[in-house]
């Protein structure tokens, strides 16, 4: 319980720090994701918000890329999302569809190929968009 009204309290604090936008081009498509850049961003993610808001979605860039490192949990989470792994030559390497929230820490998506970033969308994006393992995603 403690654990929780901990991280509640650092998602409030966050929430007061503006996120950086960036562009996120799949295919034609282009997306508005908010860029998670500090440890703290990271492992809030998308924690506790009702919705994405105005944005497509969240982007990760794992420190050091592989498996563990790119896992994803949906604890706290009030939507479900797609979760998109990216190699660092940003092509496709996995794909989460519909990832529900959980109410365990231990419940959690990770990839099958080592990942270098982390793309959460919202649920049905990834069908919607058409992305598939070997894609090309680009952005700065």
């Amino acid at each position: 319980m403690g654990d929780i009204v901990l991280t509640k309290a650092f998602y409030e604090i966050l929430n007061r720090q503006p996120y950086k936008t960036e562009t996120v081009v799949v295919g034609r498509k282009k997306l508005k994701v908010e860029v998670a850049d500090s440890f703290m961003k990271k492992m809030i993610g998308l924690m506790y918000r009702e919705n994405m808001g105005k944005t497509d979605g969240m982007l990760f860039k794992i420190s050091e890329p592989g498996v563990m490192a790119s896992t994803i949990t949906t604890i706290n989470m009030r939507f479900s999302i797609d979760i998109v792994w990216l190699d660092s030559g940003k092509r496709v390497v996995d794909v989460a569809r519909n990832a529900e929230p959980s109410p365990s820490i231990f419940a959690s998506y990770r990839p099958r190929k080592p990942a270098a970033y982390v793309m959460e969308l919202r649920a049905g994006a990834a069908k919607k968009l058409g992305i598939e393992p070997g894609d090309k995603v680009a952005f700065p």
